[in-house]
């Protein structure tokens, strides 16, 4: 099962990060890990059940149901494709002194996760770096 995770802390409230995090279409305003993001079937700002399409550079169109929202501290998203379902996690943790403790996830399963894995996976630890990098920056400079 290939899963990778990476933490970064911000200097920023868990409300700032979760402002940016949760603007989903406009993710690709702030990080160059995504090409296109559009929600296609639910409420903006999503909530559970909602279908966003995401679009992302060398990587296949994907459809992405939100499967768990709960502002401002978390929410993850499922992609399915033949043989391999895909969940991304953003985590913001408030820390002691106030700023915020940001972790994004991927986690693949199914019968072809290993192969799926092995074809993207490095692609897919690069973006998510990517995008926590991008959304400190982003914050930082809003904050």
């Amino acid at each position: 099962m290939p899963n990778y995770s990476t933490s970064a802390e911000i200097d920023a409230s868990p409300e700032a990060v979760w402002a940016v995090l949760s603007d989903v279409e406009h993710m690709p305003d702030w990080t160059p890990s995504m090409t296109s993001v559009a929600i296609i079937d639910g409420p903006n700002p999503p909530d559970v059940g909602t279908q966003v399409r995401i679009e992302q550079p060398k990587l296949p169109l994907a459809v992405w149901l939100v499967d768990e929202w709960d502002p401002p501290r978390h929410f993850a998203w499922i992609s399915e494709a033949p043989g391999v379902t895909t969940q991304a996690e953003h985590l913001v943790e408030r820390l002691p002194d106030g700023r915020s403790l940001v972790t994004l996830a991927i986690t693949q399963t199914g019968g072809l996760a290993w192969l799926v894995g092995r074809l993207v996976m490095s692609r897919t630890r690069q973006y998510v770096d990517t995008e926590l990098k991008s959304l400190r920056s982003r914050v930082t400079a809003e904050g």
